[in-house]
């Protein structure tokens, strides 16, 4: 005879799997990923005397670290690494970029879908970029030349403006896709000697879609 504590004990026994999973879930996180990122320049490479604006694309490489409080909300740490050099206008020979945010992010979970279980989100964070350019810049006055060295390094404050989808694998693997932006501000001016011929604030753009692995623990 089935006794009201062993249909109590069965129920119990019977969640243990689900409780697992919404405990897996839910927690620490790390990830990595790459992406592809197209970089809008502000119209600086035109000020050192190019022909044309940059807004040039190249690979990027992120890895992330978080922690994931409900279905709904989590907080996160981002590295990105923008990996740009030698893009061969006449004015920029080589450009390093990375930058680092701390987001907020904000979940939809679908349940069931074609692709099973997902999160569709936004995210918002704020943090610092790291510029680093070094070049030649050649000031061509129509009857003579001046060529000489330019470089600097400079570390702004950094917004960062995303959405995108994750897919659960299993348990303990997700994969994520998304499209974010990064902004950042260049202020700096460009001379040789006494005269300068360059000087602006310039507002930098990255918008990178990108891939990434998560793990849960």
């Amino acid at each position: 005879m089935i006794t009201t504590r062993t249909l109590a004990c069965l129920s119990i026994v019977s969640l243990l799997p689900f409780t697992s999973l919404v405990h897996a879930e839910m927690g620490p996180y790390v990830g990595i990923g790459a992406g592809f990122t197209q970089f809008d320049d502000d119209g600086f490479i035109d000020d050192l005397g190019a022909e044309d604006g940059w807004d040039d694309s190249g690979t990027a490489y992120r890895f992330i670290a978080g922690y994931k409080f409900s279905d709904n909300f989590s907080a996160e740490w981002s590295y990105q690494d923008y990996n740009y050099n030698e893009y061969g206008v006449d004015a920029l020979s080589n450009v390093e970029m990375q930058a680092w945010h701390l987001s907020v992010l904000a979940a939809y979970p679908i349940e069931e879908s074609p692709l099973g279980k997902l999160d569709i989100f936004g995210k918002l964070g704020f943090g610092e970029a790291d510029y680093r350019y070094k070049g030649v810049y050649t000031n061509d006055t129509g009857s003579s030349q001046q060529t000489f060295s330019v470089g600097e390094e400079q570390t702004s404050e950094s917004f960062i403006l995303g959405a995108g989808a994750q897919f659960y694998l299993n348990p303990d693997f997700r994969l994520r896709t998304e499209l974010d932006m990064t902004t950042f501000n260049l202020d700096t001016s460009f001379g040789n000697g006494s005269v300068t011929y360059v000087t602006r604030d310039y507002s930098f753009r990255a918008m990178t879609a990108s891939a990434s692995i998560v793990y849960a623990f």
